[in-house]
């Protein structure tokens, strides 16, 4: 294959998740080179601006461009541009982690600092599996099995991947790690068992769990790990209820609570964090992407006092780190963020904005038999798209996304993947913007004969005033 040559430059990054043959085709078409960013908008290498309906991969919840965060970093990098978190540390962390257990639910005492959402959870596996392996109880040493949901997306180093339970991964990168168990997810839409909605469903999802463990063995298992809102396999938003069923199942077996908030942290639910009135509380909580709004990497894996003390005492460290581990220019910009997201109360915004935009989403759902489901909470929505209502069946994967790019050729940026689309603006945004939002999506979710002809024929015209150096 010959490399491509972007603007005089020789095309040699490896994108993460990218099918490449097929990106190469389309760069230099519309959004796919961002090159700046200004508040809730991105703009292209044509200079074209584009509302940022995905947040820069639901990283950049305040928006592009705040000079807080720019003179944080530039401050910190004068004074101390690094420093380890291994047996010394630096005030920016200790500040970080005190800021984190002061805004967090009561029963999170101590934190892990490190760089991703990977890292954050892969942190909280290892804590799960030693905590009771050290456990004073024998009957508990043998607990390791963690039990997750099925599709589930927790990141990309072997712990994490292993919770999803999808063939493909499997198939391409198997054997994942043994003691991994999946339960099929809360996908009221398409529910996995064969149950009519909610209430009337007995919550099979949550009763699926206690069979699980059932199954196993409570003895054998060490963790249960949950992401609020599955936000790659789909925005699936399980009913209330249901979060309470699984942490009470979990504290009857004994068994640690996990909440992966990595995609739903930091208000995009329309609260500071989705879990915060659930009950029971988890036992530890994931967090990355808007804890420092993508400017830096960041992420943080927090605890209870009674998981923190088990490691205490000669031989019963926590054997795990990175080298970036609480990088003190990345704390000062997390404590900024931190600072901007709960002073401006972005939280309430999203719950505000969120709820006028779901509601006007569900309104052109109604209308539209393309759009099988709206849901999500806050800012944080996806929409479902279908053949037509009645059969359910899913649009394909290539016309997902014409749909996207065109959404893309009309000024808006969205997350698509599959059938689903995913629209997660920062959380600054106004109801004017999630007006431009609905506007343009009803644009886009037309497949007339007459929309067809114009979406293809657009999108053939930008595609040929694509040019590269060859």
């Amino acid at each position: 294959m010959k490399k491509k040559v972007y603007k005089g430059t020789p095309y040699s990054l490896w994108n993460p998740f990218t099918e490449m043959d097929q990106f190469l085709g389309f760069l230099g078409f519309g959004p796919v080179v961002i090159v700046r960013g200004k508040g809730p908008y991105v703009f292209d290498d044509k200079g074209r601006k584009l509302i940022n309906g995905f947040s820069s991969l639901w990283n950049v919840s305040i928006g592009h461009g705040r000079q807080e965060l720019v003179d944080a970093a530039s401050h910190q990098m004068k004074e101390l541009a690094y420093a380890s978190c291994f047996r010394q540390v630096h005030p920016k962390a200790i500040e970080l982690a005190d800021k984190l257990v002061q805004i967090s639910p009561e029963q999170y005492q101590y934190v892990y600092l490190g760089t991703n959402g990977s890292e954050a959870v892969e942190t909280a596996l290892k804590i799960a599996r030693q905590y009771f392996r050290q456990s004073p109880q024998q009957k508990d040493r043998g607990r390791y099995k963690i039990i997750s949901l099925k599709h589930c997306y927790h990141g990309v180093s072997y712990g994490a991947m292993s919770t999803s339970g999808l063939e493909e991964e499997q198939r391409m990168y198997g054997p994942v790690l043994e003691g991994y168990k999946q339960i099929d997810p809360p996908y009221c839409y398409r529910c996995p068992y064969g149950k009519t909605a909610y209430p009337y469903c007995g919550l099979e999802c949550a009763r699926s769990l206690e069979n699980c463990i059932g199954e196993e063995g409570a003895e054998t298992i060490a963790a249960f790990i949950l992401e609020p809102i599955m936000g790659a396999y789909g925005y699936i938003t399980p009913p209330e209820a249901y979060y309470g069923e699984v942490g009470r199942i979990c504290r009857e077996h004994g068994i640690l609570f996990i909440v992966d908030e990595v995609t739903t942290g930091f208000g995009k639910t329309g609260k500071l964090f989705m879990s915060e009135e659930w009950d029971p509380q988890p036992d530890m909580m994931c967090l990355s992407k808007a804890i420092s709004s993508g400017y830096l990497p960041l992420a943080a894996t927090l605890v209870t006092k009674e998981i923190f003390e088990r490691f205490l005492g000669k031989g019963n460290s926590l054997e795990h780190g990175s080298t970036a581990s609480g990088h003190p220019v990345c704390a000062a910009v997390g404590l900024a963020n931190i600072e901007i997201i709960i002073n401006e109360k972005l939280p309430e915004n999203a719950a505000r904005i969120g709820g006028y935009l779901i509601k006007k989403l569900q309104s052109m759902a109604d209308r539209k038999k393309n759009i099988g489901e709206v849901r999500g909470q806050g800012l944080l929505i996806g929409i479902e798209l279908v053949k037509d209502k009645s059969s359910k069946e899913p649009l394909s994967d290539d016309l997902v996304q014409e749909l996207g790019l065109d959404a893309a050729s009309r000024g808006l940026l969205i997350y698509f993947r599959g059938n689903i689309f995913g629209i997660v603006p920062p959380i600054i945004i106004d109801e004017s913007i999630a007006d431009e939002i609905v506007t343009i999506l009803d644009k886009v979710i037309d497949l007339s004969a007459g929309a067809n002809i114009k979406r293809k024929a657009r999108l053939t015209k930008e595609l040929a005033q694509t040019k590269f150096l060859k």
